[in-house]
């Protein structure tokens, strides 16, 4: 028993980090079962700003395998899984390109590129740009593949299927179960590599269990708010609050 309080002792930030943890948690878990998407683009940024990205972008995946699962029963019903008997094993082809990445690229780097790629899936998508509702299997296979790179290196597998899915004349709930069901089977390939990589650790995994109430309180605040909201309020708020994050994690990597 003395053993594994010590564990967790040893795994544990300073309080007000954990607090800024906790807090990062509950709003991008809140974002992502409002939404559908914008967990891994919020908690990312936010955790970079008090650990390496190194270690946040594991943290992300732990937090958003264990998020996720909580939805997983209801997305499965309705999601596009024509779509996703592409897009995920694509994506698991180029999972291990993105960890490799990971382990080689500087922190500030790594926090430019997200910020900037967060910026410009946010001003795609602002633009209301359309897809036809039946893209090209090569097409489809890209965008599965891009995602899967994006998710291994920055734990941020959405803004390909973002756009593949919020661009496209489908349902809101479908493409909401879609990007969850996604996220989901990405999160384990990701992990699963990190774990076999070492780039997941005893540290990580213990530190995803102490924030874990924060995505059970966000989950439950996030799919109350869905219920209130309408499709472009929903869309208008995630994109607004994507914006502001992307913009303090591009300044403070630029102040390093």
């Amino acid at each position: 028993m003395d053993t594994l309080i010590s564990v967790f002792a040893d795994a544990m930030p300073p309080a007000p980090d954990l607090a800024l943890a906790f807090a990062a948690v509950l709003f991008s878990t809140t974002l992502k079962a409002f939404a559908g998407f914008g967990f891994g683009l919020s908690v990312v940024p936010l955790l970079s700003l008090i650990m390496h990205p190194a270690q946040a972008v594991p943290m992300a995946l732990m937090l958003d395998l264990i998020g996720s699962s909580q939805l997983v029963p209801m997305a499965r019903k309705k999601a596009d899984w024509k779509s996703l008997k592409l897009l995920v094993p694509a994506a698991f082809v180029c999972i291990p390109l993105g960890v490799y990445a990971l382990s080689v690229v500087p922190g500030d780097a790594l926090r430019i590129a997200i910020a900037v790629i967060l910026l410009a899936t946010v001003a795609l998508m602002a633009t209301g740009a359309r897809l036809p509702e039946h893209l090209p299997v090569p097409a489809v296979l890209g965008v599965g593949g891009f995602a899967g790179m994006l998710s291994g290196g920055m734990a941020m597998p959405g803004p390909p299927v973002m756009v593949y899915f919020l661009a496209r004349p489908t349902a809101a709930a479908v493409n909401r179960s879609s990007l969850l069901m996604f996220f989901f089977f990405t999160d384990v390939g990701s992990i699963a590599t990190g774990l076999i990589s070492g780039i997941v650790g005893l540290k990580i995994i213990l530190l995803a269990i102490m924030l874990s109430p924060a995505l059970i309180l966000g989950n439950i605040t996030g799919h109350w708010l869905f219920g209130k909201a309408h499709d472009t309020l929903y869309r208008r708020i995630a994109l607004s609050l994507l914006t502001i994050i992307a913009l303090v994690t591009l300044v403070e990597a630029i102040r390093g």
